[in-house]
């Protein structure tokens, strides 16, 4: 395996929170014994959230200028965001919302759940909003469960909003993206890739790029996934080779396809924004193809890259990950928080600018009424679902086993 720019901080930080994650849990899947560390959530201390909670309104819905009435008394908003984007949010809340102050903290997933999980813990009420994708499961096993984030999800927001997104989802997910593959199309005319093992084949060697799934979350949630459906990575790989697959010292085929992926030379980059720009710079004799956050298609025409993405690999392209909205506990700016969730869900007639700078390619609504026309829609996309529960009991494993064979 081969590793491009420096990147030991990001993985002692990721390492770091993923020690600290496991020794919350009471066992891993493997039936290995935790590390001492973070005792769960006192019940004294859920039952105090979900009071401050019911307290706050955030089981009601309010209209914008009643919010908006309340936002301006406390004056400002603290936004921790998994997206650079929200300095956007920022330009045009503030110009929406003369009064209310916008502070932007853009920070990975990681060190957002880290972040909160430490500050409550030393009785540190900081954030408002907390804007994160899952990580794993960590969100929902960390600070959900414990109420250390709060659901938010009017009604004039949700009854437009599609299943499982409109009631069964832990927070409001206004729109979610996927880890994609990318190739470039100055070369290829149609995807050089149509089924993951692929990737595994001499003619990819050392030309598959990266983020390292114990750096990034989302690149961790999609190899989860094919652990989690190994069934259909085995179906897969006798639909391309013809013949069952045979283990070799692994448990199953999703195990299987890594060690054979990692024997491959893939190179691990820093970004999904290294990715797309190796792949797609033009008059490249032999370009490399890319596994990157299919959201990176809005850079295609800023930066004049020859690139796209395709949804057409077997057994599934993807799975699904959401980016999901929530108030922090004790949020100190509580109406201002969740004045700042609808305007960046798109407000009641889904037109907000608040969500317009996550309506991109590669990204998908989880509304009927504001969802882009241009993309296969969400029912036509072959992904796996998010499932945290597995994922959170199984990361662990598969982080050791990914850097034992590194």
């Amino acid at each position: 395996m081969k590793k491009k720019g420096k990147v030991a901080g990001s993985f002692l930080t990721g390492l770091a929170l993923m020690v600290m994650l496991a020794a919350c849990s009471t066992k891993t899947e493997n039936g290995s014994a935790p590390d001492a560390g973070n005792k769960p959530a006192a019940k004294g201390d859920v039952t105090a959230a979900s009071e401050w909670a019911e307290k706050n309104g955030l089981n009601k819905t309010e209209t914008t200028d009643e919010l908006y009435t309340k936002a301006k008394g406390e004056g400002k908003v603290v936004v921790y965001s998994q997206s650079s984007r929200i300095k956007d949010v920022k330009a045009t809340f503030e110009a929406k919302y003369p009064g209310v102050k916008v502070e932007a903290f853009n920070m990975s997933t990681n060190d957002i759940v880290e972040k909160v999980i430490r500050e409550q813990g030393a009785g540190i009420y900081n954030a408002d909003v907390i804007f994160v994708k899952d990580a794993s499961g960590a969100v929902t096993t960390e600070l959900t469960t414990k109420k250390l984030v709060h659901k938010y999800i009017p009604k004039d927001l949700s009854e437009k909003m599609v299943e499982p997104y409109k009631s069964k989802s832990s927070g409001l997910v206004p729109y979610f993206s996927l880890r994609a593959i990318f190739y470039n199309t100055d070369v290829y005319k149609t995807p050089p890739v149509t089924n993951w093992w692929d990737l595994t084949q001499p003619e990819w060697k050392g030309k598959v790029l990266l983020n390292d799934p114990i750096d990034s979350a989302d690149m961790m949630d999609l190899f989860l996934a094919m652990v989690q459906h190994s069934d259909e990575m085995k179906q897969a790989y006798k639909d391309k080779f013809g013949k069952d697959i045979v283990l070799n010292g692994t448990e199953n085929a999703a195990y299987e396809f890594f060690k054979q992926f990692l024997k491959n030379d893939p190179v691990l980059m820093k970004s999904s924004d290294e990715v797309v720009e190796a792949v797609g710079v033009t008059a490249q004799g032999k370009p490399p193809i890319g596994i990157g956050a299919s959201s990176k298609l809005r850079d295609v025409i800023e930066k004049k890259l020859s690139i796209a993405a395709t949804y057409d690999v077997k057994p599934r392209i993807s799975v699904v990950g959401p980016s999901y909205l929530y108030v922090a506990d004790k949020a100190p700016n509580v109406n201002a928080a969740k004045l700042m969730i609808r305007y960046m869900a798109g407000e009641a007639d889904g037109k907000s600018d608040g969500f317009k700078p996550f309506n991109v390619m590669g990204s998908w609504s989880t509304r009927t009424d504001n969802g882009r026309t241009d993309q296969l829609p969400i029912d036509k996309l072959n992904v796996w679902d998010y499932d945290s529960d597995y994922f959170y009991k199984n990361f662990v494993k598969f982080r050791e086993f990914w850097l034992k064979m590194q």
